[in-house]
């Protein structure tokens, strides 16, 4: 839900953005039209936008759910932590 509903509108909005201005009738590659029918057109450019758009929402998900990594400690010896309050204090 967290992935497919963002990338879902996303995917609607670049189908609209996208096929305004470009023809689905002028798309080629290497010499062979991509689809007959304007209809086709646009569901194939709806599913590749959506999996595009799942993937990197996907990709945020994953990388928002892990852990941050401990920070280092700066005070290494035992005899450091146990002044690490006194040595704030006499400043």
């Amino acid at each position: 839900m967290y992935v497919l509903w963002p990338a879902f509108l996303m995917s609607a909005v670049a189908v609209g953005f996208f096929f305004s201005m470009i023809d689905p009738h002028e798309l080629t590659i290497v010499g062979l039209h991509l689809a007959d029918s304007r209809e086709a057109a646009y569901t194939v450019g709806f599913f590749v936008f959506w999996a595009l758009f799942s993937a990197c929402s996907g990709l945020t998900y994953l990388l928002s759910q892990s852990s941050p990594a401990q920070p280092p400690t700066l005070l290494q010896n035992p005899e450091d932590r146990e002044h690490q309050d006194k040595a704030l204090i006499g400043r």
